[in-house]
């Protein structure tokens, strides 16, 4: 593509622009797809052109992706239309990259570098070892921002002094901005002003991605061809695998263990839905130690298991596998390739995977080679290198493309929230899925280790009955949890005020939404509960004297649930926070 193949007339009109200022969630967002998203769409298929010809060692290397959120969510279940609109130029490892922003809340239109905080101390050592290199193109920014409660008295510290030796600034944006009502803006040559200013930045943010590369652990020991130190016998029965579960203080049902025994043998990935602390992230990790059994010492790292955290800005399959770099001409292997390539070279034993949160980012876009490898005979996996064969940064040789292992189970773990993606039929058609919902109370109690006073008990099992009619269940994290808190709070203060504080603590927060039959009754029986009232003395939440919650059996929790009440029958809306 070249330049003069693009039409100009998609530039930052006013009409363009003013997308930003349509009222409304989806009004606002529809009009951005339609006014405002062509114009940054054209300026990356330019930018892509340009730096081809420019950077044509290291732009294989980047991506560019589009803003996606569609709203602000301001919490209480309020949410704005967004006020900004951009699309980034980054690469893995990531943590920095290159923003074209349209900005509606300052009507600017902003090009800049974005540095994240994990990405500070790279940019601290190349400032420190190359300030004669950079210092030219430094100067040359124009809007730079990070959290700065007030200015130094030395008014010649630099700006990029002052950010670096500033603990409380995370992030950094610096680049160039430019008016909505500035002439040139409306002028059909801006664009192109636009992305000499992102090309300008980029050399800046390839040299920090550089660095956070050479500070990556790659470990050429993971990479070699090496069998474990336990020699590969027959997997136990179902009942030992189940056996050695529970015998390590799990609370699970065995009809989910011998559910995900056999989802394991049938396909390679399982997915495990459910809510926060009803253990699936442990069952993934118990389930392999218990089938590798007595071939590792306790203590010892099960070398079979790998436990890999899903992070919210995996764009690609980059980012779980690797890639491979154009300017060395080496690949760049994750933990979960290494790990592939040691299962693949101890085809007689299983290895298991777990990806934690799996939905935190796009499964069907980072797990898209994986997904395809599974449907094919030969399960072969593009690395994106050039050659059949290609060198690591470590000196080991990898075969291009990789054969997905037969030997290995991948689990996904998923917790359904508004901070999560939606899983799409297309991982779901290849992948069983059990649902981690159901919490065995009395089969954790019997397993804890501690004695649990019975009226504690029975206060939690009826708390536990009531939200979980609400559709808010808590897991075996948060029972653990109170039980720990109330032990501690011995001679600090008594187990029914402990109670009380965790119940407000721990419980009350995840109850929240619109006025419905369901969260009203939930809120009333627990009010009921916690007061040791019935609603027929009190009818209404907002006639309840304060002499009646100060008596209540617990009455820091009361007062909140009253709270909450009284807003859900002022507002229809009610949360923890209110």
């Amino acid at each position: 593509m070249t330049l003069s193949t693009v039409s100009d007339q998609s530039m930052f009109t006013p009409e363009a622009l003013a997308a930003l200022t349509v009222p409304g969630v989806a009004a606002r967002w529809n009009a951005i797809q339609e006014r405002l998203h062509p114009v940054l769409a054209t300026c990356a298929a330019r930018l892509g052109a340009e730096a081809s010809v420019r950077f044509p060692r290291i732009w294989n290397l980047y991506e560019i992706s589009y803003r996606s959120q569609r709203s602000i969510n301001r919490g209480r279940g309020v949410r704005d239309p967004i006020n900004e609109y951009y699309m980034v130029v980054d690469r893995p490892p990531r943590g920095a990259g290159v923003y074209v922003a349209v900005s509606g809340a300052e009507r600017l239109i902003l090009v800049a570098l974005h540095v994240a905080r994990r990405r500070k101390e790279d940019l601290a050592r190349l400032w420190e070892e190359s300030r004669a290199f950079w210092s030219p193109l430094v100067e040359r920014l124009t809007d730079v921002r990070f959290a700065e409660r007030e200015r130094p008295s030395d008014v010649e510290t630099h700006w990029l002094d002052r950010y670096l030796a500033n603990r409380a600034a995370s992030s950094l944006l610096a680049g160039f901005a430019y008016r909505w009502d500035d002439p040139q803006v409306l002028q059909p040559g801006f664009i192109e002003r636009l992305i000499d200013d992102a090309l300008t930045l980029l050399p800046l943010n390839e040299a920090l991605m550089e660095r956070a590369e050479a500070r990556d652990p790659t470990g050429a020991a993971w990479l070699r061809e090496q069998r474990a130190a336990y020699t590969a016998a027959e997997e136990p029965p179902v009942e030992v695998i189940i056996e050695r579960i529970h015998a390590r203080g799990f609370t699970l049902s065995e009809r989910i263990i011998r559910a995900y025994h056999v989802a394991l043998r049938t396909r390679l990935l399982v997915i495990l839905p459910g809510i926060s602390g009803t253990g699936k992230t442990r069952l993934t990790r118990l389930y392999a130690d218990a089938v590798v059994g007595e071939r590792f010492a306790p203590g010892q790292e099960n070398e079979r298991y790998l436990l890999v955290a899903v992070q919210p800005d995996w764009h690609s399959a980059r980012d779980l596998l690797g890639y491979y770099n154009a300017i060395t001409g080496k690949y760049h292997p994750t933990p979960f390739l290494r790990f592939l390539l040691r299962a693949s070279a101890d085809p007689s034993a299983r290895y298991f995977v777990c990806l934690d949160e799996m939905n935190l980012a796009r499964p069907e876009y980072y797990l898209a080679p994986i997904l395809s490898a599974m449907e094919t005979d030969d399960r072969l996996i593009d690395l994106g290198a050039p050659a059949a064969v290609v060198e690591t940064v470590t000196g080991e040789v990898l075969s291009n493309p990789f054969r997905l292992p037969a030997n290995v189970a991948i689990t996904g773990t998923v917790n359904v929230d508004e901070s999560a993606h939606a899983l799409s039929d297309k991982l779901l058609d290849r992948a069983n899925v059990i649902e981690l919902t159901d919490v065995d109370l009395e089969g954790f109690r019997t397993a804890y280790p501690g004695a649990i006073d019975d009226t504690i008990w029975n206060v939690i099992v009826a708390v536990h009955s009531i939200v979980a009619r609400a559709g808010q269940p808590f897991g075996y994290r948060v029972l653990n949890e109170i039980i720990r808190y109330i032990e501690q709070s011995q001679g600090v203060m008594t187990p029914q005020q402990a109670l009380d504080l965790q119940i407000k603590q721990k419980i009350l927060p995840k109850l929240r939404g619109d006025d419905t039959p369901r969260l009203r009754r939930a809120l009333t029986d627990l009010l009921e509960l916690l007061l040791g009232v019935p609603q027929s003395a009190w009818k209404r939440a907002a006639h309840i004297a304060a002499e009646t919650i100060a008596e209540a059996p617990f009455p820091e929790s009361a007062e909140k649930v009253r709270r909450m009440l009284e807003r859900l029958d002022a507002d229809g809306f009610t949360d923890f926070y209110g």
